[in-house]
């Protein structure tokens, strides 16, 4: 403790001296006005008062461990000529003692935690709620009428984080704003064009604006506080005058700070209250209706209007069941005694009729027997028919796996015949394109017939022209060498017919999804001519795996060809050159299949 009182003794005693030695004002010294000395002069003797003061402390620290050193201040002047305290760290930052020797210094307590303006010029962050204007400037109380320069040019009113244009006039924040969203925003001022990049925050209007005086804002309800700008948040945050909401959230009266303690204990209408009758606590709009409806040791009174007129609401059930003066209704009701009246009548009656009601018990019983007997009979009777249900029941079972695997089937044979629809729809248009192409050509045909018809009458004519001797020799060799062209057209157009006939018939015979039914017609002649070797083999039409797969087709011997030639009838597959080969895998590696279909008169089968 000693070593602490030193420390700060110390530092008195060097700081008075260093402020006679260059003459800052300190205690005990009249101000005086400053000499011409450099104010480099006077920072760096600060430096070295507080490099010094640090040492001591150092020292200090050092010969005793719990020593707290005092905040090293930096004294100076203000601008209105005020003596200041300013941390050693703001001042000469490279003279600061590091933070693992000396703890850190607290900012002042004159200083705000949250200082405004804050960095980003669109930021509230640090500014209480309600503190600023939601539109203009500040319209407080000043103590004394602030200068014009502190005046919005839009609104008249204390700037509110103050901008300053181009042309230098300051504006509110949301004045400027509003100017700006109009087209051609200019200066109300003197009416420059305004330009959103070249306006900037006025920093110093601002804390100049801050620091004016101003009375309270709930001056109305009473309160006589003086203060700046700036310290209003945090005197409005401890104003007993400033009205503020209830602190019960239900509630929502306004009132001064001051009335909260009066207005939770006495007027609030959400207040906490308890029950007198059951302790239990709850908010005051509640308590009626506690009481009227569940409180269990609220008194009410018996609905018999008995001699019990007030007992809690807990006991009234079990109290009307021992009320002389209840309803109660014969305990053998529900054998068919129609007796109501109160429980000393009830006691009565139960002892005078008595018999009456075992005569009723007897009958009920009588009947509830006869009853058990009719189900007893009807549950045998189902009993006999739950065998036959039984194999019924299994019966269906496999009927709906039979219907099942049926429906199985027919799906698989509705999508195979989806299937060939489609492949079948192609097919037919293009044969539709075939047939098409071949009705131009057979009009191509008719059209050349037609011709050849007038050139021969023409012909005729100039032939029996020319024995006549009226005829021309050169006129007749061009006219036969038309026609011999023509008849050049008509040969080449009768082979395309016939190969557009062919390619059609092999339209109409193909298949698409690797199947062949091969019918050989005139089987007798074709076999004789077998026979005798003229036609010895016979190619089917082609047929596919796919739309784009292998080309096939079949080739039969009717008198059998190499070991069973003359004795057998030999079929072979073959693959013949497609058009997609180039897209195919090869070799070709699918399963084939082939059946001779034979029909006689006796039966129809296939016979491999």
């Amino acid at each position: 403790m000693k070593l602490k009182i030193l420390g700060k003794i110390t530092h008195r005693i060097l700081k008075l001296n260093f402020n006679i030695m260059f003459n800052i004002p300190g205690e005990g010294i009249s101000p005086r006005p400053p000499p011409s000395a450099p104010l480099s002069m006077c920072r760096q003797g600060s430096e070295i008062l507080s490099l010094l003061s640090i040492f001591i402390h150092l020292f200090l620290h050092y010969c005793h461990p719990h020593f707290v050193p005092p905040q090293v201040m930096s004294a100076g002047r203000s601008a209105d000529g005020r003596e200041v305290q300013i941390p050693l760290q703001q001042v000469a930052p490279s003279m600061a003692t590091p933070l693992s020797v000396v703890p850190p210094i607290p900012p002042p307590s004159h200083r705000p935690v949250n200082p405004w303006p804050p960095n980003d010029p669109n930021s509230s962050q640090g500014v209480p709620a309600g503190f600023l204007p939601l539109h203009g400037g500040f319209r407080d109380h000043f103590i004394e009428t602030p200068e014009a320069k502190y005046c919005c040019e839009a609104c008249r009113l204390v700037l509110c984080q103050p901008r300053q244009t181009e042309c230098g006039h300051r504006f509110c924040q949301s004045c400027i704003n509003d100017i700006l969203s109009h087209s051609n925003p200019v200066c109300p001022a003197d009416m420059e064009p305004l330009f959103k990049d070249k306006i900037f925050r006025d920093v110093c209007c601002h804390r100049e604006i801050m620091a004016l005086k101003v009375f309270c804002r709930s001056e109305a309800n009473g309160c006589q506080e003086q203060m700046s700008l700036q310290q209003i948040p945090d005197h409005l945050n401890v104003c007993p005058f400033f009205e503020v909401p209830c602190p019960l959230g239900k509630c929502k009266e306004r009132m001064m700070r001051k009335e909260i303690p009066d207005h939770l204990n006495w007027k609030c209408k959400h207040r906490e209250t308890g029950c007198e009758f059951c302790l239990t606590k709850m908010p005051l709009t509640d308590l009626q209706k506690h009481k009227e409806t569940v409180c269990p040791a609220f008194p009410v009174s018996c609905p018999n209007h008995c001699s019990f007129s007030s007992l809690p609401r807990s006991e009234l059930s079990n109290h009307q069941h021992d009320c002389p003066k209840a309803q109660v209704t014969c305990q053998f009701h529900r054998y068919g005694c129609t007796f109501k009246g109160l429980n000393q009548e009830m006691r009565q009656h139960e002892s005078t009729f008595a018999a009456e009601h075992l005569r009723m018990m007897a009958n009920r019983n009588s009947t509830l027997e006869k009853k058990v007997e009719d189900v007893k009979g009807e549950l045998l009777e189902r009993y006999k028919v739950l065998p036959a249900l039984n194999s019924r029941l299994s019966e269906l079972e496999n009927q709906n796996d039979e219907l099942r695997e049926k429906n199985r089937q027919m799906e698989q044979k509705l999508a195979t015949m989806q299937k060939l629809m489609s492949s079948h729809s192609e097919k037919l248009l293009e044969v539709e394109l075939e047939l098409r192409s071949l009705r131009l050509l057979r009009e191509e045909v008719e059209n050349l017939r037609g011709t050849l018809d007038n050139v021969w009458t023409r012909l005729n004519a100039l032939e029996q022209g020319g024995r006549g001797g009226t005829g021309s020799t050169h006129t007749l060799a061009s006219l036969e060498t038309q026609l011999k062209r023509q008849d050049d057209m008509l040969s080449v157009h009768e082979i395309r017919l016939a190969d557009m006939d062919l390619r059609f018939q092999v339209l109409e015979t193909a298949s698409y999804n690797g199947t062949l039914i091969w019918k050989i017609r005139d089987y007798k002649r074709r076999k004789q001519e077998a026979v005798a070797a003229k036609t010895l083999s016979l190619y089917s039409q082609p047929f596919y795996t796919g739309y784009f797969g292998y080309k096939m087709c079949a080739r039969v011997y009717l008198n059998g060809d190499g070991m069973g030639k003359g004795t057998h009838l030999s079929l072979f597959f073959v693959v013949m050159r497609g058009e997609y080969d180039a897209l195919l895998p090869w070799p070709f590696k699918q399963k084939v299949s082939i059946s001779e279909l034979a029909v006689d008169m006796d039966r129809v089968g296939p016979c491999l």
